[in-house]
């Protein structure tokens, strides 16, 4: 590996941090504006009793669907740190290895016959990056897996989403600002939907250019 490739391999590592962080701190504000807006709409549900009765199953179904998010999403960043130090450990050894290929190279033939244990020692390191690798690989494969779980609960919430507008349309003439509260719990979730998609496609970029 080159020295331009390692170091674009450290900044799509960084990115992968970065988009991590980010994608944390979008779903929690999201999810906490979807947790509000829901409360309030049963509360405007409990004022009004049973006409709004179908809305308020939505709301509550909403709370919860939430709560699970937030819960698959709090280990997002603690998931990550497993991979980041992975490929932290693999860009070190990739580097001495590159270090060791130099002095080789200025030694020449001679260096080589002189130090038999060269050959040994570097066919230990490119076992180690190897085994590193492999480590690597299953992390972000069980990361990525973690993601696509999320996802598909965004994607749930999403559902719950057009079921709230359109109990919010049938009890439309109650005056109830019922449609507004599903449309801003609507933009909430997809907030996190593209957080979550964000953030799946920068671990994605990483495993198509590490491996």
């Amino acid at each position: 590996m080159t020295p331009e490739q390692l170091t674009r391999q450290q900044e799509r590592v960084m990115e992968v941090v970065n988009a991590s962080f980010r994608a944390r701190q979008d779903i929690d504000r999201a999810l906490r504006e979807i947790d509000r807006r829901a409360l309030n709409a049963m509360v405007l549900v409990k004022k009004h009793g049973n006409a709004l009765a179908g809305y308020g199953v939505v709301a509550q179904a909403f709370r919860e669907r939430a709560a699970l998010l937030r819960e698959s999403a709090s280990h997002l960043q603690e998931n990550i740190a497993p991979l980041i130090e992975a490929q932290m450990r693999i860009l070190q050894q990739q580097r001495l290895l590159q270090n060791f290929a130099q002095v080789e190279n200025s030694g020449g033939t001679n260096l080589q016959a002189q130090c038999a244990g060269l050959l040994t020692t570097r066919r230990a390191w490119d076992k180690a990056i190897a085994a590193e690798q492999e480590n690597a690989r299953k992390i972000l494969r069980q990361l990525l897996e973690e993601v696509r779980i999320l996802q598909e609960g965004v994607e749930e919430q999403e559902y719950v989403v057009t079921s709230g507008r359109i109990e919010a349309a049938l009890v439309e003439a109650s005056g109830v600002p019922l449609m507004r509260v599903s449309r801003d719990m609507g933009e909430a979730v997809r907030i996190v939907a593209r957080a979550v998609r964000d953030y799946r496609q920068q671990l994605e970029r990483l495993q198509d250019e590490s491996y």
